[in-house]
């Protein structure tokens, strides 16, 4: 595993919770990198999730306006066409969905065709368009504590393994920077800001949780976005 520091990483990852596909973190993701001009961008993706969502608006008349653009395609096009870092530090969705079927216990898996991940509806998302993040967090919370009563490898994976290999993949990014100034935009899932804060502020408790899981770490994919000039 690559060198991770005992230090306060936090110090050097500003951490911002979005709510996937709204339009409130769509512009809260676009000002954050206009204001901070980062050089390092971490999104909460895998390399085919990024492709997927980027061939899916490339070309599009409606790509500035539509509803579907999701909050990591607008901050990526937000930094422009400048020398910047895009780190993807999310596991795959295949590594996701193996690591839910192998920890399921026999208790669990007659649940599994019945529960496989909590739909929270239309309501936290009108909430969140208005502003009420921490009521859409607390809320989400709850749900994800009673699916952990029903199904308890769902939310480690989707959640706490999630956490911890991001977590670590923030830290090795940081480690990079000579300079504590220069500070890494991470864009995460409010779900996962408490937890993820949580381990870098202790890098011991980050390499715990690592083999505690079972998790091999792995660096983070780097999309390096190159400034060009546009005819």
């Amino acid at each position: 595993m690559a060198e991770i520091l005992n230090i306060d990483y936090n110090k050097r990852v500003e951490l911002l919770g979005t709510a996937h596909f709204t339009r409130r973190s769509i512009e809260e993701a676009c000002e954050a990198v206009r204001s901070a001009k980062p050089k390092d961008v971490a999104l909460e993706l895998d390399i085919r999730r990024y492709m997927k969502l980027n061939a899916h608006c490339t070309g599009c008349p409606k790509a500035t306006s539509c509803r579907g653009l999701c909050e990591f395609t607008g901050a990526a096009d937000a930094l422009g066409n400048v020398d910047a870092n895009i780190w993807l530090i999310d596991m795959t969705e295949e590594e996701i969905r193996q690591r839910i079927l192998r920890g399921v216990n026999p208790y669990e898996r007659p649940r599994m065709g019945f529960v496989t991940a909590p739909n929270w509806g239309e309501y936290p998302v009108r909430l969140w368009e208005m502003g009420y993040k921490e009521e859409v967090i607390d809320y989400s919370e709850r749900q994800m504590e009673a699916l952990r009563r029903i199904n308890p490898s769902i939310p480690r994976v989707l959640i706490d393994e999630r956490n911890a290999l991001m977590a670590a993949r923030l830290a090795w990014v940081a480690s990079r920077e000579p300079s504590e100034k220069s500070k890494i935009l991470a864009l995460v899932g409010a779900a996962h800001v408490k937890g993820i804060r949580e381990l870098l502020g202790n890098p011991t408790q980050m390499r715990y949780r690592l083999r505690q899981f079972g998790l091999s770490f792995s660096e983070p994919t780097l999309i390096r976005r190159v400034a060009v000039q546009v005819a």
